[in-house]
């Protein structure tokens, strides 16, 4: 086992840091493993059996239905009306443009796959528009980091999906945990958008009329509407996750091309190559992280991960909260699903050993890595919010301790009271 662990941090360890994507990665990873350590032929077979068995789960259909919605809204401007009702809502009040980008992206993240992408299509929005308000660059490059990321978290989350459909946990069940820590985050990042901004005495629009309000509120109920037709349907039994996503990508596409009028055919084929894009790109390295997950059960590595975590620490909490710090530390250098893909069977190993809920397991592990998305100094999404920003990293970086300090503190809170955590989903049991 000692040799094909060394090959495979080696492996990966070289690999990425030559920029090789991530989803090869996994695959030669994977492949090198029975050319080195098994025989050719049975390789042959295996590997392709491997793979499309790691696909062939009916909640990742969920997965091109929401990326769609999230393509459509960013290139037909549905979530510009979201943007600019909360502006006119909330944007008198002393941070208001920065709350208008926390909300803004905790709604269009869910839909959009990636954080990344999330922070570049809302955050080109919202970030000029802190940037004319006079906000720092720095505060306005942490704000949209912070919110970006908190996508992930916020229901329904293609993190959470693809989690599911390797661990085998309740793609409903994990979203309705989501809500918890959500509005923790919330709560935690407005106050310190509040403070920051009341001490430093930036971030005042106009007040909007009433009229104004409602004009923009009708212009932003469709889109506002999306998450509600989603969750409603999966809590109220009448659909599954994927059969949600189905009936949102419809209800987006009949939003944008009837009632908005905002959809041509030349956008739409954009909108279809975009979302068959981020797809493969998704189900690539879910087919290639079925390899290593074979491997690694195969090698029982899980198993010796779980038993040296167990001697290690003797409690759940200790070994939740070891969890939480690699996993956040994790995130900093890849994407979320990246990180997903190839660590969910080890953390399911230790889970499993060590007695913790598996919907527990999963909502820590999908929060950790969402913050690892922000952590300085390689965080992937803070960097992109730098440089919309156009401000120097360090700046940002230090703009963004507080949001930090809240989420990992969130983070723990779910760790510390796994009752409160589980008590929403235990409700739709």
């Amino acid at each position: 086992m000692t040799e094909v662990v060394v090959y495979l941090v080696a492996t990966f360890v070289i690999l990425l840091a030559v920029g090789v994507p991530i989803g090869y990665v996994l695959g030669i990873a994977g492949v090198g493993y029975f050319l080195l350590f098994q025989d050719f032929g049975p390789a042959m077979q295996t590997v392709p059996q491997v793979m499309l068995s790691s696909t062939s789960s009916f909640s990742l259909a969920a997965i091109p239905f929401f990326i769609f919605v999230g393509q459509l809204m960013s290139e037909t401007g549905v979530s510009d009306r979201i943007v600019i009702f909360a502006r006119a809502v909330i944007g008198h009040v002393r941070g208001g443009l920065a709350m208008v980008a926390l909300f803004s992206s905790l709604l269009v993240a869910a839909f959009s796959g990636s954080s990344v992408a999330n922070a570049v299509g809302t955050g080109s929005v919202t970030i000029p528009a802190m940037i004319r308000a006079k906000y720092p660059r720095p505060f306005a490059a942490a704000v949209e980091a912070t919110s970006s990321s908190m996508g992930t978290v916020v229901p329904p989350s293609v993190a959470m999906i693809v989690y599911a459909s390797i661990t085998g946990v309740s793609v409903k069940a994990l979203f309705i945990a989501g809500y918890l820590p959500a509005a923790l985050y919330t709560i935690g990042v407005l106050i310190v958008i509040g403070v920051v901004a009341r001490r430093a005495g930036f971030g005042v629009d106009e007040k909007s009329s009433f009229r104004t309000r409602l004009r923009t509120f009708r212009g932003a109920i469709g889109p506002i509407l999306i998450p509600v037709v989603v969750m409603g349907g999966i809590l109220a039994g009448v659909m599954t996750a994927t059969e949600a996503g189905a009936v949102a990508g419809l209800y987006t596409l009949v939003l944008a091309g009837v009632a908005y009028r905002s959809l041509s055919w030349k956008k739409l084929v954009r909108v279809l190559v975009a979302t068959a894009r981020t797809t493969g790109v998704v189900m690539l390295i879910v087919a290639a992280a079925g390899i290593v997950g074979w491997i690694l059960a195969r090698e029982r590595v899980p198993a010796s991960v779980a038993e040296l975590a167990l001697g290690t620490f003797e409690s759940q909490l200790g070994i939740l909260l070891m969890l939480i710090v690699m996993l956040v530390l994790l995130g900093t250098f890849m994407e979320t699903l990246s990180a997903l893909a190839i660590t969910a069977p080890i953390i399911v190993g230790i889970g499993t050993t060590a007695g913790i809920d598996p919907l527990l397991l999963g909502l820590v592990t999908v929060l950790s890595l969402s913050i690892g998305m922000i952590t300085p100094p390689v965080g992937v999404v803070l960097f992109v919010t730098t440089k919309i920003a156009e401000t120097r990293i360090e700046a940002s970086s230090r703009a963004l301790i507080p949001f930090l300090a809240v989420l990992i503190i969130g983070t723990a809170l779910i760790a510390i009271f796994p009752d409160a955590a589980l008590w929403l989903p235990r409700q739709f049991e």
